[in-house]
């Protein structure tokens, strides 16, 4: 990870005293308007908050007024009572926790919200229409309720997005610490960096550990430093990934952080066996974990191919301009054939044919000896940056996945998925352990959680780690939020070669 200044400056204050640090520490633009460290993190806060709840009471009295000027048998009187009674569905949605999560998770989005905003609305749509039948105006009518509700969930989705990415680029991010050995150190940066939804920029870590530094984050000291280098450097989050830590000294860390005001994080001990299909119940006063272990309902897997096949069908209609387009131009390029075949291992390991533009040269396969020994590899997976067999209009297409868009058709085939695992080459599967085949449990997809969050750029672990996630927490959400998520992926064409 390459340092950025400030990183590099609190690393050399490091070796000074607390008062040359306060004395070098520059002035930013975020100090001189109060929003950085602790009391600047909760001003944001309040500020979010606010700007939310006014971003959702728009969407609804919108919605009103776009309401009573298409439906006749909504009239003005009916508008006035029901913006007079518009801030139950605050409170509502309030009570839903929809302003304020982003301050307390590290990692929220407004994707994240999409259950919760449902269940808000229809929630608000019948509070209001309550409130409305006890006033002289009498109850909204079906129709009218039924438009109220969805438009003030679409709209407020649009808004709190919309205000969600103004804001990120209006305030400054939130600078955190890491505490733990250096290993677990890097883990933590490695996934901030492939989340960029934390907002979090890790400036250092804290360590009593004699190991060898990490490679990710500059050491700042040690764990008892954590209030000189906190309020040295603006720290707003304390994540902990230490595994060895007492309950005596964790109790100490969490008061300190309280004191402190700093927000804090804590990774649980054995957290590679904490994955969603697990949920956090209480006995008595003791915390209980509860893992379930099941294959996805047969209805979310009928819902998850008509979505395929609809989604599919659909998207090659529409893309069919630039399908032709790219065929054009590997043929000017670079000639016959326009689409790369290979057998790639499906669901359960079945073996299929999957279909790809060409973006290499037509020997490509017979030159991949010269280039890797796949039984010598580390792990099995493999990607080759500025791979010497790529065509110049290889390039363009693999840096926008335009290459991958002929996989539809496999995708309207069955033989893979919308979302998904991405497949692998047989040769790779048939270096697979058993654990590492658990990926093979359905079918491959044309865009997954390694193409939303990283993609060449992440270990094959962290591939796994990701894959096993969407595994265990299948649903037509989680496939919706991925879909939603991989434009932007493209668009920032990291990982992508």
């Amino acid at each position: 990870m390459t340092q950025t200044p400030d990183t590099e400056k609190i690393a050399t204050e490091q070796c000074s005293g607390a008062a040359e640090r306060r004395s070098t520490i520059s002035i930013t633009a975020a100090d001189r308007l109060g929003l950085s460290g602790p009391e600047g993190s909760r001003r944001r806060g309040a500020l979010l908050r606010r700007l939310l709840a006014l971003s959702d009471w728009t969407a609804l009295i919108v919605t009103l007024f776009a309401v009573t000027a298409t439906t006749s048998s909504t009239d003005v009187a009916d508008l006035f009572w029901a913006v007079l009674f518009s801030p139950s569905w605050i409170i509502v949605v309030k009570l839903h926790g929809l302003y304020d999560h982003d301050h307390r998770r590290i990692r929220h989005s407004t994707l994240d919200e999409v259950p919760s905003l449902v269940s808000a609305t229809v929630l608000g749509t019948l509070v209001l229409d309550a409130l409305l039948a006890v006033s002289p105006v009498g109850p909204l009518s079906p129709k009218s309720a039924i438009a109220l509700g969805v438009g003030t969930l679409v709209g407020s989705f649009i808004l709190r997005g919309v205000l969600r990415w103004v804001w990120h680029r209006a305030t400054p991010m939130a600078l955190g610490i890491v505490v733990g050995a250096p290993a677990t150190v890097d883990t933590v940066a490695r996934r901030v960096v492939t989340h960029p939804e934390t907002r979090l920029h890790l400036v250092g870590y804290l360590s009593n550990s004699t190991e060898e530094d990490s490679a990710e984050l500059v050491r700042l000291g040690t764990l008892s430093d954590i209030s000189e280098v906190a309020a040295v450097a603006g720290i707003e989050r304390v994540v902990v990934t230490e595994q060895q830590m007492s309950e005596p000294a964790a109790e100490r860390l969490i008061e300190e952080c309280k004191e402190l005001g700093l927000a804090l994080t804590f990774l649980p001990q054995h957290y590679g066996l904490l994955g969603p299909g697990i949920e956090l119940n209480r006995l008595a006063e003791l915390p209980v974990l509860d893992f379930r272990f099941s294959d996805p309902p047969r209805s979310t897997q009928a819902m998850k191919r008509a979505m395929d096949i609809v989604v599919s069908g659909l998207l090659l209609v529409l893309i069919s301009p630039i399908l032709l387009f790219a065929s054009l131009a590997i043929l000017i390029d670079s000639g016959r054939p326009v689409f790369f075949r290979q057998r790639r291992a499906g669901k359960d390991g079945e073996s299929f044919t999957m279909l790809k533009f060409r973006t290499m040269v037509a020997d490509a396969e017979e030159r991949l000896g010269e280039l890797i020994d796949l039984s010598k590899l580390a792990e099995p997976a493999f990607k080759i940056p500025d791979d010497p067999r790529v065509t110049r209009v290889g390039k363009y297409l693999r840096r926008t996945s335009i290459d991958e868009l002929p996989q539809l058709i496999n995708v309207l085939r069955g033989q893979m998925s919308l979302v998904g695992p991405r497949p692998e080459e047989e040769a790779v599967v048939a270096l697979y352990d058993e654990r590492q085949r658990g990926r093979l449990a359905i079918k491959p997809g044309l865009t997954g959680p390694m193409q939303v969050y990283g993609r060449s750029d992440l270990t094959f672990e962290e591939r796994l780690a990701m894959e096993r996630d969407y595994l265990d927490n299948l649903s037509l959400l989680t496939d919706l939020q991925i879909l939603i998520r991989t434009p932007r992926a493209i668009v920032r064409g990291e990982g992508a070669y």
